[in-house]
């Protein structure tokens, strides 16, 4: 067998084995039932909630979704964290929310309606983020479009310290 077939052949065996253990992380219907749900969010490494976030670091959160019209140019991401009862607003800077700009797999704006496409939202965890059970949700806009709704959903995470 030539080294570029052997080449090839290991690229779709890791590529396959990829596949089969990834899983994706659990997530549920925003409180808008309206509101698309994505295709497969995975958060870290996380397949059961609640995902563990740890302070000091990024968590890194894979949104794959469907763009609802043709021409979308301007999506913004919003994080909001819900602990003890109380739900603030997540202030990402302009470049982490702008999907466009963090969109995987040679994908780029603007998206048609239908495009399936994956955003990835690098988000840091605060050193001072208080140890408790968090919700976090994530909805995606489509910001030329009156703040519309391209998709949102809610996980339960857990904030822990660092384990080093």
């Amino acid at each position: 067998m030539s080294l570029k077939k052997l080449f090839v052949y290991t690229c779709l065996i890791l590529a396959l084995n990829w596949t089969f253990t990834s899983a994706e992380t659990p997530v549920r219907q925003c409180a808008n039932e309206s509101n698309p749900l994505p295709l497969m969010v995975q958060i870290n490494d996380c397949d059961e909630l609640p995902c563990d976030l740890t302070k000091g670091e990024e968590a890194t959160i894979a949104i794959q979704f469907v763009a609802t019209r043709n021409s979308m140019r301007q999506l913004t991401a919003r994080v909001h964290l819900t602990s003890l009862g109380v739900t603030i607003p997540y202030e990402l800077d302009s470049e982490r929310g702008n999907v466009c700009q963090n969109l995987l797999h040679g994908a780029y704006c603007p998206l048609d309606a239908g495009e399936d496409v994956t955003y990835r939202l690098m988000l840091p965890v605060a050193s001072n983020q208080p140890e408790v059970p968090t919700r976090l949700q994530v909805t995606l806009y489509d910001a030329e479009n009156v703040d519309q709704v391209v998709s949102c959903f809610l996980a339960d995470t857990r904030i822990k310290k660092s384990s080093s």
